[in-house]
């Protein structure tokens, strides 16, 4: 007799055990822990194999059994992935067969009439119901919508629709923490009754939940309870934000989602970026939606170190059929109204920087200097931090301890050094920068105006709540944890955000664009933000800008944007770089092609300054000579 292979699905669904009994030989089993490793506590007789693994690497057994004559038995875990996978396969060879196919006329209706019968409560826009449908023609679907289209909006529509025809029944979001509050309030606003929601931070799950939210660090630390919470029910699971595990296996959020993707009903994706770096990075998101598919649907000339123009371009239909996409054109918002509001460098703050800058040219003079400076990152920051506070200069001191600026200031003394300055500089003088901020706040506040303030210093933040205390401000940065993590803490984000939102007394909102750069809509409140200063990161400072200026807004409202620039700085360079990069990156977002470049997140913010961006370094170079505008 030739023997049989039996196979089981073991640990929560992640491995497939294979054993064989006595009649397997030697040499068929050899092939097997060829194809699929070594694992195992004795590997002779049987091995553990990773889902993904198995499911990409099973098509030489069945052709390997019959000239062996060796027969299998399978599980019924073990029977159902295979038999899905086959039918996932077939269903992609259809959806490629046909890349322009339109949603079946059943998917219009559920997007439009047949969702009126559902719990769902708000209204779609046009361009909303037409990705619905789309989605909903799909078993697994990605939105690659630019961000403020409503990407959640939609997938709630998605999740009721298919609980509604019965094809799932719980729903599971991965998303960054910034994301959680956007979901909780769409899910009220969206589901009527709303779904009893939980945002998991250890610990067992409530039974009743039915939207549980999980950040990717969280789903790699309680993967198996966030496994057997999956498996218990059919569940749409959907990865927020999902180019943030790009990095598939090689990655510890990669793997977790990829593993968690054979024991969803459905899987969605939703990132306005999805390409960060890479036409590569697609290649986790689509094994995600349809394991093992990867390779099988993007031009392998589009995934080389370099790839040229030519087979970039060919990614986008080659994906077409797995994705709906919403561009910024289609939100019709009116376009933002931008002032410059120049701020003189002068007085001690003019000696500080000028001092500063003739040192750093000094070091920059040849390209020898250039390669030997250990981060032209660093030297950025402190070209900023003396051109908006130059008492953020000296080394040392506490990046949260609020700044009190002497009033009335000392006079300068004359036989000072510049050390002594820069040390004590706010008993000399307050920053002009901030003497205008303050200014024009007043000015808003006066007209009954929100206000949102963006700056990348903590300790500004913390200085502006204390000379700004008249408005109550609400105050976000890395430092103000989230009720999520620290349920206890005196302060959260959550609060301060909330009470921006709905207390009239707390006229100004203080944040650092790491810490609140995405998943936060206060686009009916606040209509007015002021940039305390930029960095050369023009994906951050469009990030931001989404927070008041998104979907929901009306034709008519006017959302104004600041920009303080101290003139003769590193500002005026960073301003033209930025709104040159910030265009060209609004205009890859408004294209229904792929867009390979990234918003940042809040766990990878980015460089102040991009080294491997030639315009950048050029413009700094240019600045550190003195060169007027940068050219």
């Amino acid at each position: 007799m030739p023997g049989t292979l039996f196979f089981a699905r073991v640990d929560h669904g992640r491995q497939i055990e294979v054993r064989r009994d006595d009649l397997v030989s030697d040499d068929f089993w050899r092939n097997v822990r060829a194809e699929w490793g070594q694992m195992g506590a004795n590997p002779n007789l049987a091995v553990s194999v990773p889902i993904e693994i198995f499911s990409s690497r099973q098509g030489w057994l069945p052709g390997m059994c019959r000239r062996h004559g060796v027969t299998v038995s399978l599980d019924e875990g073990t029977r159902a992935l295979v038999k899905r996978g086959g039918s996932e396969r077939e269903r992609m060879r259809s959806l490629r067969a046909a890349p322009t196919q339109e949603p079946s006329q059943e998917c219009w209706e559920r997007a439009s009439a047949g969702l009126a019968q559902t719990r769902f409560a708000r209204d779609l826009r046009s361009f909303q119901t037409r990705d619905l449908a789309r989605l909903l023609e799909l078993d697994h679907g990605a939105n690659f919508s630019v961000p403020g289209a409503g990407k959640t909006t939609v997938e709630l529509a998605v999740y009721e629709s298919e609980r509604t025809a019965g094809r799932v029944d719980r729903l599971l979001v991965v998303a960054p923490l910034s994301a959680f509050d956007a979901w909780m309030q769409d899910g009220i606003a969206c589901l009527s009754p709303s779904p009893i929601a939980h945002r998991y931070a250890g610990g067992a799950i409530p039974p009743s939940t039915e939207l549980l939210l999980v950040t990717y660090q969280r789903l790699v630390v309680a993967y198996d309870r966030i496994a057997a919470w999956v498996q218990a029910h059919a569940t749409l699971v959907v990865l927020d934000e999902a180019h943030r595990m790009k990095r598939g296996h090689d990655g510890e959020w990669g793997k977790a989602c990829l593993d968690l993707a054979f024991l969803a009903a459905r899987r969605d994706v939703l990132t306005g970026t999805p390409a960060p770096q890479h036409p590569s990075d697609l290649t986790a998101l689509i094994d995600f939606l349809w394991p093992g598919q990867a390779q099988r649907v993007l031009p392998p000339t589009a995934l080389v170190a370099q790839p040229t123009p030519a087979a970039v371009a060919q990614v986008t239909p080659a994906i077409a059929p797995l994705f709906v996409r919403t561009t910024k054109h289609e939100l019709e918002l009116k376009q933002p109204r931008k002032q410059i509001i120049r701020v003189p460098l002068e007085g001690l703050q003019g000696q500080i920087y000028t001092s500063l800058r003739t040192r750093f040219s000094d070091l920059a003079r040849t390209q020898r200097d250039r390669v030997a400076l250990s981060s032209w990152s660093e030297v950025t920051m402190y070209l900023l931090e003396a051109a908006t506070n130059p008492a953020l200069l000296p080394a040392g001191s506490s990046s949260a301890d609020p700044i009190q600026f002497r009033h009335p200031p000392l006079p300068v003394p004359e036989d000072a050094t510049l050390h002594h300055l820069v040390s004590d500089y706010a008993s000399y003088e307050t920053p002009a920068k901030l003497v205008q901020l303050a200014a024009l706040i007043e000015q808003l506040r006066g007209d009954g105006r929100k206000v949102l303030v963006w700056s990348n210093f903590v300790r500004n933040l913390e200085t502006l709540e204390r000379m700004l205390a008249v408005h109550q401000p609400a105050l976000v940065h890395g430092g103000i944890p989230s009720e999520i993590t620290q349920p206890g803490a005196p302060r959260v984000r959550e609060h301060e955000i909330d009470r921006f939102r709905t207390d009239p007394s707390c006229g100004v909102l203080l944040a650092n664009p790491a810490a609140m750069g995405e998943g936060v809509s206060l686009h009916q409140v606040c209509h007015d933000m002021i940039y305390l200063e930029r960095t050369f990161n023009a994906g951050q400072y469009l990030q931001s800008v989404d927070r008041i200026h998104r979907l929901g807004l009306e034709r008519s409202t006017e959302t104004n944007i600041y920009f303080l620039i101290t003139e003769g700085t590193i500002d005026e360079a960073v301003s033209a770089r930025v709104e040159l990069k910030s265009t060209n990156l609004g205009t890859m977002l408004d294209d229904p092609a792929i867009a390979t470049m990234a918003l940042p997140d809040e766990e990878d913010v980015g460089d102040p300054i991009d080294v491997g961006d030639h315009g950048d370094i050029a413009a700094l170079f240019a600045h550190l000579r003195g060169e007027p505008d940068g050219e």
